[in-house]
């Protein structure tokens, strides 16, 4: 076997992302959420931005949103309120039950880096974030298929029961 360093950039930030939100999403079972933590964290900071803020600052494509802003206002985690001033836009709005999740949400997430971070020196730390951020600026200029990831828990096979 080669060593991992042989692994590309790419595939090496799918592996420690798988990791991150599988520990994230077990910490967070009892959230109604599902896998949507991510625009809750994003929500407790900008709570009543636009669609197309969310979209823009996570990436999300904006036919991907209305679905998931759908499932959140199902689920009594957002609202959605029109802009009297132009009715095309929408105001995303965490509801009571929203902030409550979504204050477990960021503890959660607090946690983990605090966990994923905890033998990196400060000055490691914020330079593998500044690192972080001018890779994902430098591959927003290329050329790039639009992709999806759904993080959604593995569904476990049910073990059959044989009756005679």
């Amino acid at each position: 076997m080669k060593k991992e360093s042989t692994i590309p950039i790419g595939t090496k930030a799918l592996i420690l992302s798988k990791y991150y939100y599988g520990v994230l999403s077990k910490s967070l079972e009892n959230i109604d959420s599902e896998r949507y933590f991510s625009i809750l964290y994003f929500l407790n900071d900008n709570n009543g931005c636009n669609q197309q803020c969310i979209c823009n600052n996570l990436a999300i494509d904006k036919t991907a949103m209305v679905k998931v802003i759908d499932y959140l206002i199902k689920n009594d985690m957002v609202e959605r309120d029109i802009n009297p001033n132009d009715r095309r836009e929408h105001f995303i709005k965490l509801t009571k039950k929203g902030l409550k999740q979504t204050e477990e949400v960021v503890k959660a997430f607090k946690a983990i880096d605090n966990k994923m971070f905890s033998n990196v020196t400060k000055e490691d730390q914020e330079v593998f974030m500044r690192v972080l951020s001018q890779l994902s600026s430098n591959l927003k200029e290329l050329p790039a298929n639009d992709l999806f990831f759904n993080y959604k828990k593995t569904q476990r096979p049910s073990k059959k029961i044989n009756s005679k």
